[in-house]
């Protein structure tokens, strides 16, 4: 029978281990007679052992470190002790649908590794503007970015990890798993594209494909290695090098947007320090029911904090409406939208933009986040 393994790097995560191992054990009932599956903790804090319930269904091990190897040295030493046919990287809080396995062995086919498509943000990450099979190609990845938001997206033959991957770990934590997908191109190596969505990415705080100066100094290194391992042509390094840099000024405009975030949160947390919330001001001026503008983190934030205060929320408006599930509509930008008192823009970029799309189409009252905070904060 063959075997697949399944490799955690844990770092201050204990309260998610019961979790993954509840989410493989459905797994495993769904692979039954086909497949065992193994479960791999490795434990990247030696300051904080860990342990893990036994299980009837799923063989665990525990895996201690001496030191704290980063992710990329935790991925390896877990591949170094696990005895799969089949290997998956998944991050600590990740998820991923119980017939995982069954669906992407049932695409691998004759290829060396298979690629799913996921939720990220809570919201289908590949669609018109970036098609699924046309991102996941040789081309792209060295020349474009990095699609693959996940090692998880990915079930890979054991025997295709290259070498060079396992050898090159990389000091800053957050482009191993480009490196590795680069590594599996340099040699060869023949990804199938899965359409079906069955893994979920979540974004926390202490996730590090957001600390954007560890990214930029972990895409720089995975450059270096490529060079190293005189694995592609001159024109696939230039291509890679002009990727990383446009990588890089993608990540320092994330950090932009993330301190506008930062800014609008502190103002709102603020103003409710002082008794003066956004629900209670909307209902003064009159304002019942609304639509929130763009289903973000601020958006679902707002959402639940006026529902749980007595605003109707009717209804998202999101250019990705077609991928979002929420408990309230979710419609595109299109005319036609159904009366509200309000709609409230959650965006932090393009407000002028949108406000100007908005109102070609709808004859509602429009404000974004920022003047409704501004509104709040000037009020005697």
């Amino acid at each position: 029978m063959e075997r697949i393994s399944v490799i955690v790097p844990v770092f201050h995560g204990r309260k998610y281990i019961d979790s993954m191992i509840a989410q493989i054990e459905k797994c495993a009932v769904m692979c039954r007679g086909g497949y065992s599956l193994e479960l791999l903790f490795v434990n990247d804090d030696p300051d904080e052992p860990i342990g893990a319930r036994a299980s009837e269904k799923v063989e665990i091990k525990v895996i201690e470190t001496d030191v704290n190897r980063g992710i990329h040295g935790a991925r390896v030493r877990g591949l170094e002790q696990c005895t799969g046919d089949y290997v998956l990287f998944l991050d600590q809080d990740d998820r991923i649908a119980r017939e995982y396995f069954v669906s992407q062995l049932a695409h691998l086919g004759d290829a060396d590794a298979a690629v799913c498509k996921l939720l990220h943000e809570g919201r289908q990450f590949y669609d018109m503007r970036m098609p699924f099979e046309q991102v996941i190609t040789r081309e792209f990845i060295i020349s474009v970015r990095n699609p693959i938001i996940s090692p998880g997206q990915v079930l890979i033959r054991k025997n295709k990890v290259p070498v060079v991957w396992k050898e090159s770990r990389l000091r800053n934590n957050g482009a191993d798993d480009w490196l590795l997908w680069l590594c599996m191109l340099g040699t060869d190596s023949v990804f199938a594209c899965n359409p079906k969505i069955l893994f979920e990415h979540v974004v926390e705080g202490g996730n590090e494909s957001i600390n954007v100066a560890h990214m930029i100094a972990s895409e720089q290194e995975i450059y270096d290695v490529a060079i190293a391992a005189d694995i592609f042509s001159s024109e696939e390094i230039e291509k890679l090098r002009k990727a990383i840099q446009s990588a890089a000024e993608s990540h320092i405009r994330l950090l932009t947007k993330f301190q506008k975030m930062f800014f609008i949160y502190d103002d709102w947390m603020r103003l409710q320090e002082q008794g003066r919330y956004i629900h209670t001001y909307l209902k003064r001026i009159g304002v019942g029911s609304v639509a929130i503008y763009g289903d973000s983190y601020i958006g679902k934030r707002l959402c639940h904090s006026l529902r749980n205060n007595g605003v109707e929320v009717r209804y998202f408006i999101d250019r990705n409406a077609a991928y979002l599930k929420e408990d309230i509509p979710v419609y595109p930008l299109r005319e036609g939208l159904p009366s509200v008192d309000l709609i409230l823009i959650s965006l932090v970029e393009s407000i002028k933009d949108i406000t100007k799309e908005l109102k070609m189409l709808t004859e509602e009252k429009i404000c974004s986040i920022v003047e409704l905070l501004a509104e709040i904060r000037e009020e005697d």
